[in-house]
């Protein structure tokens, strides 16, 4: 029987669990409770005029676990024997557009150098999703897009450097080089062992600790355009196929926009009531709220991630969302955790290098603002204004494709 934690909530600290973790500001929302619960009111969620979130009572995790099938876990059973970590990425585009080298002109062979910042937190997990927002071909494949992106094979490696396991391949520039590309990129993906999941297609990844523990995770990526119905049976077969705990991808919403639309919402929605835990969309290029709906989290957007598409994004927050699973005698119970993150290194340019914010700063607080409170008309405004001011002083190129 699964358990849950509801999951949203507020931001309960900073987890120590390993240094680089403390060092990166590893924030987990988290409160107690034994199955799904009514959501989180807005206000719930408010950050204080000290810039800190409200912290909920808490309770401890159990002391004893399941694994799959409900293999008893020991009860001096570690947490760390416990815990499984699932990391969720944004857009990843690892190549310019097919009209430009900017990317490639700083990454060049250095195929570690684009998850460098990040890849001591993603290697450490037990599985990283992200977004594939390009083709990978050695082929010299024509698009008739404004904006298409196909990368070198040899940019699928820095994935597997970067830590990264498994990618959706349904978005709005999956097709960009037609049926060629999606096979090219297939192959390649394929080639390098990372693991890519095309629309109304599902998967399940069993996660196993050297000591037996483990749990079953299910990826269900929503078609681009797909539909509700789609949505809520493809989480459903995942939750069939025995997945403990179902993650939901969607690209869906609206550009550069705070606020998650009607549709973002209803199909949302409908992973959630069809059995999903989690769901992680892209789209906007932006952070959007998360939720809380019937015990389920929904990330409505986590923005860019590492993305060759634009050379200077009005706005560079982004974050690495993580699905903390524990395996218990009961089922399972889960948490979400966040380590807020710039798309690169350096403030005022892309240089495609995500790397996270240091605790305590105004940068960390502000990234985690905006997963955590409603974004007012007033901030959408002055974010979209900052946004384009910095296009029109020629400081971006490129474009924050939708």
């Amino acid at each position: 029987m699964r358990r849950k934690r509801n999951p949203l909530l507020t931001v309960l600290g900073i987890v120590f669990a390993a240094e680089v973790l403390a060092a990166a500001g590893l924030f987990l929302l988290r409160a107690s409770g034994p199955d799904r619960k009514a959501p989180v009111e807005p206000e719930d969620l408010a950050v204080s005029a000290e810039g800190r979130m409200e912290l909920p009572a808490v309770q401890p995790p159990p002391e004893q676990g399941a694994g799959i099938g409900g293999e008893e876990v020991p009860a001096e059973a570690t947490e760390d024997q416990r815990r499984f970590v699932i990391s969720l990425l944004g857009d990843c585009t690892l190549s310019s557009s097919h009209y430009t080298n900017h990317f490639e002109s700083v990454v060049g062979d250095d195929l570690a150098y684009p998850f460098s910042n990040v890849a001591e937190i993603l290697t450490a997990d037990d599985l990283t999703l992200a977004n594939l927002e390009c083709s990978f071909s050695n082929r010299r494949l024509e698009s008739s897009s404004e904006y298409a992106f196909c990368g070198q094979a040899k940019y699928a490696e820095s994935l597997v450097l970067g830590g990264v396991d498994c990618v959706s391949m349904a978005n709005n520039h999956t097709h960009d080089f037609g049926s060629a590309g999606v096979a090219d990129t297939a192959a390649v993906l394929e080639s390098v062992n990372v693991t890519g999941i095309q629309g109304d297609q599902g998967m399940c990844f069993d996660l196993r600790h050297d000591d037996g523990t483990g749990v079953r995770v299910g990826i269900y990526v929503l078609p681009f355009n797909g539909s509700k119905e789609q949505m809520k049976k493809g989480a459903a077969r995942l939750r069939q196929e025995g997945a403990d705990i179902v993650i939901a991808c969607m690209h869906a919403g609206a550009e550069k926009i705070y606020v998650p639309t009607a549709r973002q919402k209803y199909l949302a929605h409908a992973a959630i009531n069809g059995g999903a835990d989690v769901v992680v969309g892209t789209h906007p290029h932006v952070l959007q709220p998360a939720e809380d709906y019937q015990g389920g989290v929904i990330l409505y957007s986590i923005g860019n991630f590492c993305f060759g598409g634009n050379r200077n994004p009005g706005d560079k927050d982004t974050a690495i969302a993580q699905l903390v699973v524990y395996a218990e005698e009961s089922g399972v119970s889960w948490e979400m955790a966040y380590v807020p993150c710039r798309v690169s290194s350096v403030p005022n340019r892309n240089d495609y290098r995500p790397t996270p914010y240091e605790q305590g700063t105004e940068d960390c607080q502000r990234c985690l603002s905006k997963l955590a409170a409603p974004w007012d008309k007033t901030t959408a405004e002055e974010a979209a204004k900052a946004a384009a001011e910095a296009k029109a002083a020629g400081e971006t190129e490129g474009a924050q494709t939708p």
